[in-house]
């Protein structure tokens, strides 16, 4: 579920891609960063999905989560908590994912047990 809001995100910056420029601007955050999230949350999300490197991967995106958080919801606004706690929450749902794989229906498993016979 959380990759799908992240791959959701990512699709919506593409589509949006000034006006997400615009408030990077507002955040005093580079736009040469837009790209490199865009590719994170559609490129990560896919791959999570598919369970492709998929500790690898949930590092960046929890470290990205939080990272966000603390960038663009800042304030005391309720609308702003609930983002920023939604941020925290795929964090630790992308750590929980790191710490234990991607399971046996992954491509990783996959590799792995390609190179476990070799």
């Amino acid at each position: 579920m959380a990759v799908g809001l992240f791959f959701a995100s990512g699709v919506d910056k593409i589509a949006h891609y000034a006006d997400n420029v615009q408030l990077m601007a507002t955040n005093n955050v580079p736009a040469f960063f837009l790209p490199l999230v865009i590719l994170l949350e559609v490129g990560g999300g896919i791959a999570i999905a598919l369970g492709f490197l998929t500790r690898f991967t949930s590092v960046f995106m929890a470290v990205f989560s939080v990272v966000a958080g603390f960038l663009f919801y800042q304030g005391y606004s309720h609308a702003h908590l609930m983002v920023w706690l939604k941020n925290i929450s795929c964090a630790a749902g992308f750590l929980l994912l790191c710490l234990n794989g991607s399971g046996k229906w992954s491509i990783d498993h996959l590799i792995q047990r390609r190179f476990a016979k070799a």
